[in-house]
This record gives structure tokens, sequence and C-alpha cells, in this order.
């Protein structure tokens, strides 16, 4: 039987999918343009060295591995260890810690986005799918115990920044409990410069960038290491991928938006992407004013990533 709070905590987590769900569902238009340069099985902005930009003919997919990879070599996943992968998305990183020997539960609060994961990696021993809240593990999921400390590795790589201030320092807290004793938690988000992330209404005053990602504000860096710490964490490695990351994406996005507002242009890159014949010349000019919003919120943020330690 269901105690008395089920039903409010179940209306809840429908209206944290139905929030969140249009960032990914391809409603918005930036979606659309990255599916059409890439995304696929990962959905990362990917870290971009200077020299390798002009893979970029070939889509981002190359650089969406790479970072993961980096992601991945903080983690350090090991043969015969349990890791979570929080906010799995497609699962394709999830798929690549178990090609490192780990096991691995990923869960995604979009059930969609769990059981196209299932499907897309069904022959990988090493991994499983569920829909859950990270910020709110429950008991089990897909046959696995969340139990206390019964995981060696967390990963959540760029979906903290939809949690929200309380989601985050929730996730904080679950990461604790569920890792053993020398785990490791990696965590790779968007992080605000200084200790007033509510400065975001004014660089985004149409909401462009808030709406398209289907997010509140970001976590300042001072509050991620305090929360951290308030609860034990060793903070073993921190990572500044500003610049190959955000810095490089921006640039190329804005490029990549402005050329399309330009018809012989966008002939030009509807032959080399062909998803991106379907993108209207009105969305075209939409898709200038966002990245004139990411710029201005772009330079009051980083992009970091953590590796905390639960002492042994």
């Amino acid at each position: 039987m269901q105690g008395p709070g089920a039903n409010s905590r179940m209306l809840r987590a429908v209206s944290e999918e139905d929030a969140i769900r249009p960032a990914y569902d391809g409603s918005s238009v930036a979606f659309r343009a990255l599916e059409a340069w890439g995304w696929g099985e990962l959905v990362n902005l990917g870290y971009y060295p200077l020299w390798a930009l002009p893979q970029l003919a070939f889509g981002m997919a190359p650089f969406q591995r790479r970072l993961v990879e980096r992601a991945l070599d903080l983690l350090a996943p090991r043969p015969g260890e349990r890791v979570l992968d929080a906010g799995c998305g497609r699962g394709g990183t999830t798929a690549r810690i178990a090609a490192r020997g780990a096991d691995v539960l990923g869960l995604d609060l979009l059930p969609e986005n769990a059981a196209e994961a299932a499907e897309r990696f069904a022959a990988h021993a090493r991994v499983r799918f569920a829909a859950a809240d990270v910020t709110r593990l429950p008991e089990r999921a897909a046959g696995i115990e969340l139990g206390d400390g019964s995981f060696d590795g967390v990963l959540c790589l760029e979906a903290a920044f939809h949690f929200g201030e309380k989601g985050r320092r929730a996730f904080l807290e679950e990461s604790w409990r569920l890792l053993r004793a020398g785990g490791r938690l990696v965590l790779v988000d968007f992080a605000w410069r200084d200790g007033a992330p509510e400065r975001i209404e004014a660089l985004d005053r149409d909401r462009h960038v808030r709406d398209t990602w289907r997010f509140t504000e970001f976590e300042p860096l001072d509050r991620y290491r305090a929360s951290a710490c308030a609860l034990g964490f060793r903070e073993a490695a921190f990572c500044d991928w500003t610049g190959p990351v955000t810095d490089t994406f921006q640039r190329v996005a804005t490029a990549l938006a402005r050329s399309g507002s330009i018809p012989p242009l966008r002939w030009l890159l509807g032959r080399l992407r062909p998803g991106l014949r379907r993108i209207r010349p009105e969305e075209w000019a939409f898709l200038v004013q966002l990245m004139r919003a990411h710029d201005r919120v772009r330079r009051a943020s980083r992009y970091v990533a953590f590796r905390f330690e639960k002492p042994a």
C-alpha cells in the first residue's frame, strides 16, 4: 500500500519531467540544430582543442567523446566496480564507463531517455538503465539496490544545472550516502563565477537561455565546494574547462547561427548537414538572438569538473 505522500511525490516528479522534457524532445530549434550537427547517443557540448577544430566539418561526435573520456579519466572506474551515471541521457556515457570494466547503472529523469538508452545498449551486459530522480533516489532501480555504501563511483556529466539549488544539494547528499568509503563523485557542470547567480535575470532578460535549456540558475562555484565539504567530501581534483568547452563552443555556435541567417550560406550548411534544412529562416534569426544571450551568460559562468572523494 502506498503511503499518504506517494501521490504528491508522483505529481511532483511528473511536473519536473514536464519542465525538463522540452530541452530534449526536439521542440526547441537549438536542440534540432545540434542534433543535425551530430548529437546522438551523447548529448553534451564537447571538448574542443584548437588543433582539432577542422574535424567539426564531420560533426560534433568526436568532440563529445573527448569530453566524456576526460570525465572518465577523472572518475577512473576500475573493473568490478559499481558506478552510477546520474542523468545518463541516451546512455552513451554509461556504455563508455562499462567499456572500462565497471558495472554501470544509468538513471535519467525522463523515461523516454532511459528507454532509448536501454534499447541502444541492450547488448551490453554491464549496463542497466532506469527512470529515476537522482536527487531523490528510490530504494531500487533496474533490479539494483541503491542502499548506503553500495557504489564505488558516481558521475554526473552536464546534468546538475537542471536540478536547482536545493536539488543540487540533495544530489550531493544522495551521492555521499550511496558511495562506499573511498568512493568518488565526478561532477561536471556549469558554475556561476560569483556568489550572485540571480544576476542571470539581467543577462538573460528574455529568458532565451533558461527557457531553451529548462533551468533556473547555475550553482556558484564556492557554494558547490562548500556544500560538498560540509558533507565530508574531499576535493581531490578540479578542472576548469571553460576555454575548450563553453568558450570555443560559443564561437562555433555563433558562427553557425549567423551563417544560417545568410541564404547562400544556409544552402551550403544544408548540403553539409541535411538536417539543418528543416530549420526555417525565422528560426535561424532566433538562433542569432539566442547565441547573444548565451554569450552574456557564458561570460558570467564557468565550465568545471570536480572529483570529490569520500574519505576511506
